[in-house]
């Protein structure tokens, strides 16, 4: 018969548990948390690290398109040639020609312009390769920021509920202060009657003065508390403790959990495909580069002298030009480029790229594996939170009757006063350690959540809530 009683008191409890509990946390930790993800500067610094990988992408994006360059310059050019060439002889005469070195001044001052554009046809797929791996190592980067959310959304949330323990350990602490202070009224009348002696008033005022040090106590961690989550959320501590809610269960259902839609191992995933891209793009380079080129330039030479020293028969012989142009001069075609060897570097990048790859898969692997274990112990802290709140539940009620019971046994004189500061002790232990095991419940299903990757959409998706 027991037993049957117990399993109805447990459906009882999870229904009316159930009841009181909300879909996972409350309204008013929203604003907190939000205003903690708008401040976090790791999420901030993940999501300026994919900033950097867009303009990445962007740079090697732009590798398609025709590469355009502009040219201008002004030069003066001066030499002195000595051409020598076989002597020659003259008909008739027989005079000799070109019998000594003949020797020459060459000056001209030049300007040019022009301008060149080089359009990359084919490379071996490595750019189409580049952008991918980029696409996939951005991916990665935007999920580790999603990880880190959830990690502040954690924290914001367990620093909440930690101060909510102590507000309900405050009013436990004033409603023993309150009965205490009744028996020590009680006592000092008794004293007075001569029906009890100064030793139970003592023990009495050490009793309250117990609550008072943990009191104290409490206090200092209320600030310290409050000071953790100023520095989160950015938030005046008068708003911080505007926020007030009961602590109640997290009762979620998770028997179709896995960890596959957890950030870290999408992360993994694409870095794993980028590894993959990157080792395809690397093999692309023993492919030769063919592109296009074309040139549209100006020439313009001015000012040229040129001088020939004892010219045969003719002496000294000058010249001058006022100017060479060539406008346009015009060239456009096809190349190709092939780096046939580069002392095995191409090979090296190649077995690099492939050992990249293989050692995403093998941490994938790993941490799937891992995650799996992980989750696996989370169901079980889960389900175990959710027995001891049980438990303590039934330990408060029966807690509570002791001390009803022991507060009129002691006022018809039929306990000491020790059992029935006991039994006060044991009642506020016992209130302490229920809230501690809703707590440590919270604290579960949040681990749970974080676990699969869920915490986020449950807080945030309307649909859920």
């Amino acid at each position: 018969m027991n037993k049957y009683k117990l399993f109805y008191f447990i459906i009882f409890f999870s229904v009316a548990m159930f009841s009181r509990a909300q879909n996972l946390i409350e309204d008013d930790l929203k604003i907190p948390i939000e205003k903690a993800l708008s401040k976090s500067s790791d999420v901030y610094l993940k999501e300026l690290q994919a900033d950097m990988t867009e303009m990445e992408m962007e740079a090697v994006r732009a590798k398609r398109f025709p590469q355009l360059s502009l040219m201008g310059g002004y030069g003066y050019l001066y030499s002195r040639l000595s051409p020598e060439f076989p002597t020659q002889y003259l008909p008739i005469t027989q005079t000799p020609v070109f019998e000594d070195p003949l020797v020459s001044n060459f000056q001209t001052q030049v300007f040019l312009g022009g301008i060149s554009a080089r359009q990359v046809i084919f490379a071996g797929n490595q750019i189409n390769q580049g952008i991918k791996a980029l696409e996939e190592k951005q991916k990665a980067e935007k999920f580790l920021a999603e990880a880190g959310k959830e990690e502040i959304i954690k924290e914001v949330i367990q620093t909440f509920d930690q101060l909510m323990l102590l507000k309900q350990a405050d009013k436990l602490l004033e409603d023993s202060e309150k009965r205490l202070n009744k028996e020590h009224q009680k006592v000092l009348k008794a004293i007075e009657n001569g029906l009890a002696i100064p030793y139970d008033r003592d023990k009495l005022k050490l009793a309250i003065l117990e609550l008072e040090e943990k009191k104290m106590e409490a206090e200092g961690n209320r600030a310290l508390l409050y000071a953790k989550l100023q520095y989160l959320t950015d938030m005046e501590e008068s708003e911080l403790r505007n926020i007030d809610y009961e602590l109640q269960l997290f009762l979620i259902n998770h028997a179709d959990f896995t960890p596959e839609n957890r950030a870290e191992i999408k992360a993994l995933e694409s870095g794993r495909k980028a590894s993959e891209h990157a080792y395809k793009k690397e093999k692309g380079s023993n492919l030769p580069t063919i592109f296009a080129f074309g040139n549209l330039n100006y020439v313009d030479a001015f000012d040229s002298k040129v001088k020939f020293k004892d010219v045969p028969i003719a002496g000294d012989v000058s010249l001058k030009t006022n100017h060479i142009r060539l406008e346009p001069a015009a060239a456009a075609g096809v190349g190709l480029k092939w780096d046939l060897f580069k002392g095995g570097a191409n090979r090296k990048n190649i077995r690099k790229a492939e050992i990249s790859l293989e050692m995403s898969e093998v941490k994938l692997k790993d941490t799937r594996e891992k995650l799996e274990l992980l989750l696996q112990k989370n169901r079980v802290d889960y389900n175990t939170a959710e027995k001891r709140v049980l438990v303590a539940d039934q330990q408060l009620q029966i807690a509570e009757n002791n001390l009803n019971l022991a507060s009129k046994q002691y006022s018809a004189g039929l306990v000491d006063l020790t059992e029935r500061l006991a039994s006060e002790n044991d009642f506020y232990q016992v209130n302490l350690n229920y809230y501690n095991q809703i707590l440590n419940q919270r604290n579960a299903a949040i681990e749970l959540l974080l676990g699969v990757g869920e915490l986020w959409n449950k807080i945030f998706d309307e649909d859920e809530n």
